[in-house]
């Protein structure tokens, strides 16, 4: 089969489809105060993202990965320059994107039920809506039989699980992910990978996907974006034209691989 790769200059970082994007980042700089001596961690961030779109994003340590999904789930709105989701800005804490952390960051005093609730406690819906989102999240994320089971009971993978059905239950427009299968080790992370694929497929949802695993960008993404660290800035955006599920030891994948850790570790040298 033949297929395209693309490696898109980053002085030409967004996507050029005319269609209007459903987030965009627009030349956005981001600064802490350290020591009373502001460190500049993002500097004239620009990026395009389209609806249904899974974007994955790659840096170091300290390159502002993190800090990028905090801005744009209105977790900070301490920057510079313009965020926008549908064409608005951000100005408050938005309920439209939910957050798995690399932590589960479940309650221990609550079961898989009540820890998945919690995603729509304060929903104006009926008991019985309620309980039914509940059961089609945990059959969603394959843990019938364990609705009762609480945090130190589960797997890390099925607690990893428990988190995104969590963020789900809400229905969110955008999915943002800070490196949540970090933790996991190598067999229940590539599960965790082809259910999160799945779920993107199913729901449709914009995905942000913060990773230091290069294959993992590459397996997962419609794109990946390069971060250059100190301070955080676009250093090249790849679009994978690769049909899902992909092949991880297709020669093409494999080039993808190099090409992105030549760019991540030559900062290093």
């Amino acid at each position: 089969m033949n297929t395209t790769i693309h490696f898109n200059d980053s002085k030409h970082c967004c996507n050029t489809d005319i269609n209007t994007p459903f987030v965009e980042f627009q030349h956005v700089h981001k600064s802490y105060l350290v020591h009373q001596q502001p460190i500049k961690i993002i500097e004239d961030f620009n990026l395009k993202i389209f609806e249904g779109e899974f974007i994955a994003i790659v840096g170091s340590s300290g390159c502002g990965k993190s800090t990028l999904l905090r801005l744009l789930a209105g977790l900070d709105q301490e920057f510079e320059g313009q965020i926008q989701i549908e064409s608005k800005n951000i100005h408050q804490v938005r309920n439209d994107c939910a957050v798995v952390f690399q932590e589960h960051r479940l309650f221990p005093w609550l079961n898989v039920e009540q820890n998945i609730e919690l995603g729509i406690l304060n929903k104006n819906i009926s008991k019985v809506e309620k309980k039914q989102r509940i059961q089609q999240s945990i059959i969603s994320i394959g843990l019938q039989g364990f609705e009762k089971a609480y945090p130190h009971q589960l797997s890390g993978g099925m607690a990893q699980r428990v988190s995104i059905a969590r963020s789900l239950i809400t229905q969110p427009k955008i999915f943002l992910l800070d490196e949540p299968f970090g933790a996991l080790d190598a067999l229940t992370r590539h599960q965790m990978q082809q259910e999160l694929l799945r779920i993107h497929t199913q729901e449709k949802i914009t995905t942000i996907f913060i990773t230091h695993d290069v294959e993992e960008a590459v397996s997962l993404a419609d794109r990946v974006i390069i971060l250059k660290p100190h301070p955080g800035c676009i250093e090249q955006i790849v679009s994978i034209d690769l049909p899902r599920p992909r092949n991880r030891i297709h020669p093409e994948l494999n080039q993808l691989k190099e090409h992105i850790f030549q760019k991540l570790t030559h900062h290093l040298n």
